[in-house]
């Protein structure tokens, strides 16, 4: 690789330093990845396929200059030819600004279709440059290791610690499914799934299972032990009568068989209708309108008390404050290591009720005023 120039290795250290990691749910430190090799194409993914997540949306219609800003930066560092900037049919109606915005910075707008899955990177590379999709054992071409594809929010929080030296503190998520008002939220970093289920307007039924980060490439969780983290898109509702969370006993070994083919067809990069993957999943009874937007702003909406927690594959987190310690909002909390040295920041003014290996615990300061 040729040597690394001083602005790159200066952008490098603004994003490991301000916690700036892939926001679409890998959590790949960025300082790593754009030091990893040279570049000469940009992607910015805002293709987002998961059915009822919207937060790669919000991005571009509340933040969309900034993300715009974060690729400039990247194309203006890394001397790239081409940028382009990914996004979806579906979205494209409720973003009117952006051929514009995205004239100014030259980047290319690439409108794909509404197919699952879009998001991820070999694909995107094929349905953009009509680069072969390689099986996983095989080595990488050059010209598919030329490309950079970094999510819409990632270039935000990039371009907010680079021009407002402002550290990622807060994360785009969305709420959906089984709740009263879908929503997509701008909160604190450590928010608990109770405080984002009740900027949604409640669970609509009883009893329902929780998915993190979406229905079919996410998982069920423990709703009492969930906290947003660098990694989170959002969480999916189902009432435990539907047929996904029953998959296991009530649903037939047929329709089980159709969701499985679905899958594996989708890991081997066989794209299917949007549309197909909200019938088979039953899912297309919560498919609306693009969910409200929300961005906490006042200190009644700010959560009383968060909890910074490792992300990805974190292999060692250390603390670096002490129970009791009151710590100011921006302030570094932590060091997930594993990630290239990535700094975790407290979300919010508090004081520290518990650090350890396992998260930082941060109360609320009251008399604080508190800003998103």
């Amino acid at each position: 690789m040729n040597a690394i120039s001083r602005p790159l290795q200066a952008l490098a250290d603004c994003a490991r330093s301000s916690g700036v990691v892939g926001a679409g749910g890998g959590g790949f430190s960025l300082a790593d990845k754009l030091l990893a090799r040279p570049y000469n194409t940009l992607i910015i993914n805002a293709a987002q396929s998961e059915p009822l997540i919207c937060k790669d949306w919000a991005a571009l219609a509340h933040y969309g200059e900034c993300v715009l800003s974060g690729a400039q930066l990247l194309i203006d560092t890394l001397g790239l030819g081409k940028a382009f900037l990914a996004t979806r049919d579906e979205f494209s109606a409720s973003l009117p600004d952006l051929p514009a915005m995205a004239r100014k910075h030259k980047v290319i707008l690439a409108r794909l279709p509404d197919i699952y899955p879009l998001g991820y990177e070999k694909i995107l590379k094929r349905e953009i440059l009509g680069i072969p999709m390689s099986p996983v054992s095989s080595a990488s071409s050059s010209a598919t290791d030329s490309v950079l594809v970094v999510n819409a929010e990632t270039l935000r929080n990039l371009s907010w610690a680079f021009h407002q030296q402002r550290p990622v503190c807060t994360k785009l998520i969305t709420v959906a499914g089984e709740v009263a008002q879908p929503i997509s939220l701008h909160v604190p970093i450590g928010a608990s799934f109770d405080d984002c289920l009740a900027l949604a307007g409640g669970a609509s039924c009883a009893r329902y299972t929780v998915f993190h980060n979406g229905v079919l490439s996410g998982k069920p969780i423990d709703p009492a032990n969930a906290w947003v983290s660098a990694t989170t898109l959002g969480y999916v509702l189902l009432p435990d009568t539907h047929s996904v969370v029953q998959a296991g006993n009530a649903m037939s070994a047929r329709l089980a068989e159709r969701r499985n083919d679905f899958l594996a067809n989708t890991l081997a990069g066989r794209t299917q209708a949007m549309s197909a993957a909200y019938a088979l999943f039953d899912l297309a009874s919560y498919r609306r309108a693009r969910p409200a937007f929300r961005a906490l702003a006042s200190s009644d909406a700010i959560p009383a008390r968060v909890r910074i927690t490792p992300f990805g594959h974190a292999r060692e987190f250390q603390a670096c404050v002490s129970t009791g310690e009151h710590v100011e909002r921006g302030q570094s909390v932590a060091i997930q290591k594993d990630s290239g040295g990535i700094t975790l920041h407290a979300s919010i003014h508090g004081v520290v009720e518990a650090a350890d290996a396992q998260g930082v615990t941060l109360r609320r300061s009251a008399e604080k005023e508190l800003h998103s």
